[in-house]
């Protein structure tokens, strides 16, 4: 299969099973389609995806608390986490609700998963990137890298911010397996 069509197939799995309308009513809940890495001392988001170090796992059930066209408000573990929409998705093209469906559904791909590596279920369970890993085992653990620097996902290289300051780099070989991981 090309590179082309992969990455095709890797888009429409992803989005396959998140058929849902982001309306994101109060008291709605929905399950994490891929590993979140919170602020957990501020307790915020970005749709930018920063890499931080804390975790809120893959296929956590949260409950919607509320949302306007710049803030999603969820509940996990009895603490509320705010997800902001950032000027870098923004200016990308990716609407507030676009950038959401890629983090929020109504379920996630657990079955998927099992039948992914065991380097691949290492990544998700710790949310990080190890060689060996397959684009969508990345997906998994670190959520979709950010869309203004990522447009598309057939490259070679995808680009993910740690903080503000701090990217780090993962590179694919032509099938699509982590080569590198650098920072």
């Amino acid at each position: 299969m090309t590179r082309y069509y992969s990455s095709i197939l890797i888009l429409l799995m992803a989005f396959a099973s998140n058929s849902f309308a982001a309306d994101f009513n109060p008291g709605e809940k929905l399950q994490l389609l891929s590993n979140l890495h919170p602020d957990v001392a501020r307790q915020r988001l970005y749709t930018m995806n920063y890499q931080l170090a804390d975790l809120i796992p893959m296929c956590a059930e949260v409950t919607v608390v509320k949302k306007n066209k710049k803030k999603f408000i969820f509940e996990w573990k009895s603490v509320e986490y705010t997800m902001l929409y950032d000027k870098h998705t923004k200016k990308s093209g990716v609407s507030f609700d676009e950038a959401l469906q890629k983090f929020f559904g109504n379920k996630c791909e657990a079955d998927k998963v099992k039948k992914l590596s065991e380097i691949d279920r290492k990544g998700i369970r710790k949310g990080i990137p190890y060689v060996g890993m397959t684009k969508q085992g990345v997906l998994y653990a670190m959520g979709h890298p950010p869309p203004h620097a990522n447009p598309d996902l057939d490259g070679y290289t995808w680009m993910y911010w740690l903080n503000r300051f701090k990217r780090k780099a993962i590179d694919f070989n032509e099938k699509g397996i982590v080569e590198e991981v650098r920072l």
